[in-house]
């Protein structure tokens, strides 16, 4: 087991359960995670439509956290059986869930704002 890279794991299952979360707490709590959900620059006092942009922006953002923590999950499994050689691709997957997910999340989200 490679220590290292389960320290990586951990890292993209952090990144995934924070996500799920203010995901989560804007959908149920009504707040929106300045700097996770939206751009720093975006002031969300000012968004032209606040429930469209919620109704928008959860279903991808609680997608994209689970499958980040997900991924994470079977990296480590991976290091567990002694796969080293596949975790690689684990890592290439998360980062495009990361890429893609962001891509897909930003371009709608602009006519929220």
């Amino acid at each position: 087991m490679d220590t290292f890279n389960n320290i990586f794991d951990l890292a993209i299952i952090i990144g995934g359960v924070y996500i799920t979360y203010f995901a989560v707490q804007m959908k149920i709590a009504d707040k929106i995670k300045v700097g996770v959900i939206i751009p720093p620059d975006v002031n969300v006092l000012k968004m032209k439509d606040r429930e469209g942009f919620k109704n928008y922006a959860y279903p991808r953002h609680v997608a994209q956290g689970l499958a980040l923590a997900i991924l994470g999950v079977v990296g480590i499994a991976l290091d567990l059986i002694g796969r080293g050689d596949i975790h690689v691709i684990i890592y290439v997957i998360a980062l495009v869930v990361l890429l893609v997910g962001n891509i897909f999340i930003e371009k709608g989200k602009r006519k929220f704002y």
